[in-house]
Formats: C-alpha cells, structure tokens, sequence
C-alpha cells in the first residue's frame, strides 16, 4: 500500500466519464493464489456473450507484465476458444495486454477510435489511480481468519500484502468468498499424447507434483480430491523462472515418474518439453454461483 500511495502518483486519475468502457479490476488481499487469472478469463469470457445482439468492441484483460506465464496461459485458452477468440456469433475477441502500467493502458485503450467494451484488470485494485473502475475482491477464509486481523496478517508474516480496512468500500466493490461462490476444480489431466490421469498411472512408478503458483498447497489438495496421489512434491516461487531447468532434471532423474504440472506452469515450458510423455498437465476449471453472477451483472449494471 505504501508503494501505490508514494511512488505511483495517486493524483493522476482517469476521466470521471469513461464513456461507454467499463472498467473492472479483479484483486484480492493476499499476496497471490486466489484464482484472480482463471476467474478474470471467465468473467471475460461471460462478458463476451452476446445478450442483445453480437457486441461490436469486446474484452481486454490488463495483466501485469511480470507474470509472464499468466498472460500466455490467458492467450493459449483465448486461442482455444477458436478463430484467435473470435467463436462466430457466440465469442467476440478478446485482447490480452501485459502491462506495467494498467493507468497507461487504459488511457491508451479508450483513445483507440473503437475503445474496448470492457478492460479487465487482473490485480491492482491497490491502484487509486484507477477510479471509476468496479472492483471484485476475491477472499478465501484461511487468508482472513477474522475481520481486522492486524499486522500479523501482512506479508511476509501473513499470507496478505493488504487488508479490508485499507481500502474503502463502497457501491462499486463486490467482495466475493471463494469458498461460498467460486469453485476452482480440476477439469483433466493430460499429456501432449492425449493420455489422461489417473488412467494412465499403471504405467508410471509414481506420481510427483511440480509447480511454481502462488497456491501450491490448494493445488496438491485438488490432485488428492481428483484421485491422484503424489509424493516427493517439489514447490517452486510463484513465476519461476528456473522452472523448465528443474523440471528437466526431475524427468532425467526419475525416468519412470509422472510429472504432474500446472497450465500455467506448462506456458514456461519449450516445446519439446511440453511434449515429453511423462510431463501432465492439470486444466483448470472454474464454476461461479448464481447469486454471484446475480451480483456481478447488478455490479456492472449499476457502474
């Protein structure tokens, strides 16, 4: 908080009147892990649905240039949805933007002579220079055990790098409990040849789980859940960049293990490694209730 106040210029604002653009920043209080990048595609991807005939502007999705893997990961699932984003008359296109600048990018996006329809910021709802934007606070339980919980809760003693009581809440910001209305699951497990886990496991020794995310430890309870049991885990920092290395020397020095990655650990990977048999990978699913989409649209309709 203190950065955003002192080193980003909370004087420099965005116009009052964003035109018919709505902005949405997608944050939370920890430090990372909560699911921002999965729920930011598929809140994309709900908004890119056409209501009342095709959309004629489309999505842009703001992630910081940093994390590197999470806007090749939203590319790739972008690509999938076929035609570069576009599914004819069912999906317009949606633009992913790293960014080191979100308060840039957005000026520069509504001066584009068709502004997108809505930007989507994935993180920097910190950013008070981004007024007028709607604001979703993704929140799990175990981040916020309780309701002013204090320094303690701050990184790197606690899990957050910002709490409740440092940002005002008004009409505009809808905190969302993950627990309560987001579901985050696992859809499948697959290599590069199409064989799927736990299926394939016969044919392995073991089963070993590398990732570098901001949640490991949700993401070897989903293998559990899904029916894969794993040992030997390696956890890497979030974005590693190392990744690829350490995996390399993990599948040469367990030949006859599955290894088990994350999507947004795959997008660090070359192809070749990608490609390697013993190397699955966990796609992601994500499920939103009713009553937070109920929200979300009242949200949106109100901004």
């Amino acid at each position: 908080m203190l950065h955003h106040k002192v080193a980003l210029r909370p004087d420099l604002t965005l116009p009052k009147k964003l035109g018919s653009t709505k902005l949405i920043v997608v944050g939370s209080y920890r430090t990372g892990g909560a699911g921002k990048t999965p729920f930011c595609l598929w809140l994309a991807k709900r908004l890119s649905q056409p209501q009342n005939g095709p959309h004629t502007k489309g999505v842009a999705i703001l992630c910081h240039s940093y994390a590197y893997d999470e806007i090749q990961m939203l590319r790739e699932e972008i690509e999938s949805l076929g035609d570069g984003g576009k599914q004819t008359g069912t999906s317009n296109f949606i633009e992913v933007i790293g960014t080191g600048n979100r308060h840039r990018t957005v000026l520069q996006l509504l001066q584009r002579k068709t502004p997108p329809a809505y930007i989507i910021c994935d993180d920097g709802f910190e950013d008070s220079r981004l007024t007028g934007a709607v604001n979703i606070i993704l929140r799990w339980k175990e981040d916020l055990p309780s309701e002013g919980g204090g320094i303690g809760q701050l990184w790197p003693a606690g899990p957050c790098r910002s709490l409740p009581e440092d940002h005002p809440q008004g009409e505009s910001t809808l905190n969302l409990s993950c627990e309560d209305h987001i579901e985050f699951h696992i859809d499948r497990i697959a290599n590069a040849q199409g064989e799927s886990l736990p299926q394939s496991l016969g044919r392995f020794h073991r089963a070993r789980a590398v990732c570098g995310i901001g949640s490991p430890k949700r993401f070897l309870k989903d293998l559990d859940s899904f029916g894969i049991p794993t040992v030997d885990n390696r956890l890497l920092k979030d974005h590693d960049r190392s990744f690829p290395k350490k995996l390399a020397a993990l599948l040469e020095q367990f030949p006859e293990d599955a290894i088990i990655i994350t999507q947004k650990d795959a997008c660090r990977l070359d192809e070749k490694m990608r490609n390697h048999p013993n190397v699955f990978t966990v796609y992601q699913k994500v499920s939103v209730s009713l009553s937070a989409i109920h929200h979300i649209d009242l949200l949106l309709a109100g901004s």
